[in-house]
Parts: structure tokens; C-alpha cells; sequence
């Protein structure tokens, strides 16, 4: 996941755990799917639902992923944690450290599952002074959710988060800034409220501006504006046929 300023990535896609599956043309339009437990009624064995597409599961703090977490990541087939509130590297380091154990007595294969960090969603992160860079071979790439930095910093958020205060400008650019200097990717959580194509390539082309390499879709719909919204933009510049 190396850093790509024109967006040629594909997005990831956030769902509840509880959520159906999305349709193939969905699937096969996403990197991953980033399921998020928080709300589920009963466990899903849910890599084992989806052959296609990488399967990622979002839990943290650090702090508070036990053992018996990481066991059911491992024996679920999952490719990868989304590590919520990361701080800094210290953060990544310990998740590093857990999953090292996890996969040892689980017999997966040291290194298998990857990492993605929330990352600048916390004042710590922003304001941290230390790099990534290194932290860990499994860590491949940061998220930047504006409400999530908005939330824990206590500040205001434009509706369509074109326009921001300084809390957020700062935390978007801690975010690019540190996964540039690791060499990895940054993806940047589209609005829950995007829902037309106006506002999905609003929020992309700020989105590529800033340096992000890829977006986050918080619905199947999003992503289906993805990819209208991309190819409508082709056209207008002319390569589209």
C-alpha cells in the first residue's frame, strides 16, 4: 500500500458486523472490507463469507484487545486489524507484539495478519513528535476520520467537512505527514451524509488535494458514487470513450 497522490486506489468499505454482505460488483470494487464489531448481536465467522476481497476487522484501543480478541481474528481467517484511537508507535509496537504471541500458539504464520491504524483521531497523535516509520513491517497503511478527531478533540466539524477547524487541518495533515514519512498509505473516511455524486467528488478531489492515498466508503451505496463519480470525471477530462 505505497502512497499514491492521484487516488488510483481502490477504497476501502466500513460495515457493521451485523450488515449483509455487499453485492459482487460492491466487492470487487474495494480493497477490503473493514468490519466493525461494535453493536453486533452474535459473532460471524466472516472471512469465510467473503473469498474475493481482503477482510480487515476494526478493534482497539490497544489497551483494551485481550487475547481471547486476537484468537478469534486469527481462527476467523481475518487478513488484518484496523487498530482504533492508535497514539503513536508505541501503540502499533504492542499490537505488534500481541499478535506475534496470537499467531505463535494459534500455528498461523508469523506476520500474516497486517495493521491499519486510526491514526490523527486522537490529540495524542496529532501532536505526537515520533515517526511510524519502522514501527512495524505488518503496519501498511493510516485512516483519518475528521469526526473521529472532532469528537475526541472537542471541536466543530463543517457538515460536509470541506471546511474545518484548525483541529481537523492539523490532524489531516499529522496523518499524510506520517504515512508519507513511513511509506505507506493514507486513507481519508468519506461523511456517513455523502450521498450523491456531487458530494462524493467534492469530498474526493479535497481528499487528493491534501495527499490521501485512497478514501474510505461508509456504505455499499458510497462506493457505487465511487466509481459513477470516477468515471464521470474521466469523461470530463476527456479520456473517457
Amino acid at each position: 500500500m505505497s502512497v499514491n497522490r492521484k487516488q488510483t486506489m481502490k477504497p476501502l468499505l466500513f460495515l457493521p458486523a451485523s450488515a449483509p454482505l455487499p453485492e459482487a460488483d460492491i466487492l470487487s470494487a474495494v480493497q477490503a472490507i473493514v468490519f466493525d464489531p461494535t453493536g453486533a448481536n452474535d459473532e460471524r465467522d466472516i472471512a469465510s463469507e467473503i473469498t474475493t476481497t481482503r477482510c480487515f476487522v476494526r478493534i482497539g484501543p490497544v489497551e483494551n484487545i485481550t487475547e481471547a480478541d486476537l484468537n478469534r481474528v486469527l481462527a476467523s481467517g481475518i487478513d488484518g486489524i484496523i487498530l482504533t484511537e492508535c497514539r503513536g508507535p508505541s501503540d502499533i509496537q504492542k499490537l505488534d507484539v500481541l499478535l506475534r504471541v496470537a499467531e505463535a500458539i494459534g500455528g498461523s504464520a508469523a506476520g500474516s495478519v497486517a495493521i491499519l491504524a486510526e491514526y490523527a483521531t486522537t490529540p495524542e497523535s496529532v501532536l505526537s513528535p515520533h515517526s511510524l516509520k519502522g514501527m512495524s513491517p505488518r503496519l501498511k497503511a493510516l485512516i483519518f476520520s475528521a469526526p473521529a478527531l472532532a469528537a475526541s478533540a472537542g471541536c466543530a466539524l463543517h457538515a460536509d467537512q470541506t471546511g474545518a477547524a484548525s483541529v481537523i487541518v492539523a490532524g489531516r495533515a499529522a496523518a499524510v505527514l506520517r504515512a508519507r514519512e513511513a511509506g505507506i498509505a493514507a486513507f481519508d473516511m468519506l461523511p456517513a451524509d455523502a450521498n450523491d455524486e456531487a458530494a462524493v467528488r467534492r469530498y474526493c478531489a479535497m481528499s487528493a488535494r491534501n495527499g490521501f492515498s485512497a478514501v474510505v466508503a461508509q456504505s455499499p451505496q458510497q462506493v457505487a458514487l465511487l466509481d459513477t463519480a470516477s468515471l464521470s470525471s474521466r469523461n470530463s477530462d476527456g479520456d473517457g470513450r
